[in-house]
């Protein structure tokens, strides 16, 4: 290819020895999805991708016509530039003209590579040394010196090259260094490494860099930070989102993408709680700002759906339920007295509800804790639920769903399925929900210790 001048958007020419098809196309990173930037013609393995309007920077790569990724490259301002390589090791044999950060790049891939063999092949040598230790100990000496190279080599690009793309794809991949925290038995003091391990888990990224969303690291190390490193309580969790949020600082492709990711976690979380993250995330970045990315019907329906769990959030005061008993009495959820009300949904038609009433039942009649269920069914078959509560002799107190004076309870208590069952204390707020009959007995025990301590 002959070099063009540079141009205020894009072309990227690639030539690929062994690539037969007539189609290619340019794609990138976006969080956890692959997207598609360009498409080209291909003829005798060469094509050109170009544009008029810059490509964001990040990392990019070559699909072949049957979606199979040739060959990782990176864009930053130089977008003017040319690969020639072969379908054989596209990254071994790229050549490239016009792109400082690639040539930097590739370097250090194929130089990533002769390590890792290197790395291998004495690992492989390892499992005939048993017998002999100070060939062992030279070997692993040899590994431990690869190893420190490898990282020294990292560290000096950095230094050298602390802007480049290369750079920033170091520092998104580094993790915190545990190797200094042990007590005086040698036992590695876990506290306090964890605590260090969360505070510098982000060393060197810029949330204000997008670039980092267009690697394919960024979305990996956020989810496990959300998932393993902080502390599982809505609390904690709303504390380092509302954090990183404002670390964006106005960069809005970042500030979107973290909004979409965090709203679209926690609205359907199976960690109980945890719908107060998504209630929080609605009022506090979708009731009064809008996004061109966010269709106001969605955005409509996002605020309708935290306004539905904002009466069920554990603390809070359970809906008040005012509902039918197989005498048509209405009986008043709130009016009935005990240390733990579990209520339970259920249906006579449901499997796994005859499962966890069995199981809901047998704990009932063997605890020496103060409980009592409202079992509200959701049937209309009076007589099957009335000969279904005698023959398994369910001593609870029985109510019909379906004739009630509070409402209708599918909207009250966020049922679409059956079994549910929440748990409420003696003030009748919300104290757990969403559980298995088994995990009550533990649930109920801790919940017991921790108010009589």
């Amino acid at each position: 290819f002959a070099m063009h001048a540079q141009a205020p958007g894009y072309s990227i020419r690639i030539e690929l020895e062994g690539y037969h098809d007539t189609l290619a196309y340019l794609g990138h990173y976006r969080g956890d999805k692959l997207s598609v930037a360009d498409t080209a013609l291909a003829e005798n393995g060469k094509m050109v991708f170009d544009g008029n309007a810059p490509l964001p920077q990040g990392v990019y790569f070559l699909v072949s016509a049957g979606k199979q990724k040739i060959i990782e490259f990176l864009i930053d301002d130089q977008q003017n530039f040319s690969i020639s390589t072969g379908m054989s090791d596209p990254a071994g044999l790229a050549v490239i003209e016009g792109s400082d950060e690639n040539s930097l790049f590739f370097t250090y891939l194929n130089h990533n590579k002769q390590s890792y063999e290197n790395l291998k092949t004495r690992q492989k040598r390892r499992s005939g040394l048993e017998d002999k230790p100070d060939s062992l100990a030279l070997l692993n000496h040899q590994i431990d010196s690869i190893n420190r190279e490898s990282v020294s080599y990292k560290l000096r690009l950095m230094e050298e090259h602390p802007e480049s793309m290369t750079a920033l794809l170091f520092r998104i991949m580094k993790e915190p260094v545990l190797s200094d925290f042990f007590e005086e038995n040698g036992r590695q003091d876990t506290l306090s490494a964890y605590l260090y391990f969360r505070q510098h888990y982000w060393d060197g990224v810029d949330f204000s860099d997008d670039r980092y969303l267009r690697t394919p690291v960024f979305h990996r190390k956020l989810s496990r930070y959300m998932e393993e490193v902080i502390p599982k309580h809505p609390d904690s969790v709303i504390k380092t989102i509302d954090a990183m949020i404002m670390e964006t600082n106005g960069n809005e492709v970042m500030r979107d993408y973290m909004l979409w990711y965090f709203t679209g976690t926690y609205e359907v979380s199976n960690v109980m709680g945890y719908d107060r993250i998504f209630v929080h995330m609605v009022d506090r970045y979708f009731t009064e700002q809008t996004y061109e990315w966010l269709h106001p019907g969605v955005q409509k329906n996002m605020t309708d759906r935290a306004d539905q769990l904002r009466n069920l959030l554990i603390g809070n005061y359970a809906p008040p339920l005012l509902l039918a008993d197989t005498n048509h009495q209405i009986v008043s959820l709130h009016q009935v007295v005990a240390e733990y009300l579990i209520i339970l949904f259920w249906s006579g038609d449901c499997g796994e509800c005859k499962r966890e009433i069995s199981i809901l039942n047998d704990f009932c009649q063997s605890t020496d804790l103060d409980i009592r269920v409202y079992a509200i069914n959701t049937d209309t078959t009076l007589t099957k639920w009335k000969q279904y509560i005698r023959d398994n002799r369910l001593d609870w107190i029985h109510v019909n769903g379906n004739i009630s004076l509070s409402g209708d309870y599918h909207d009250l208590y966020d049922i679409f399925s059956t079994p549910v069952i929440y748990v409420l204390d003696e003030q009748k707020r919300i104290i757990a929900k969403r559980l298995s009959a088994e995990q009550l007995p533990a649930f109920l025990r801790h919940e017991k210790k921790m108010k009589t301590n």
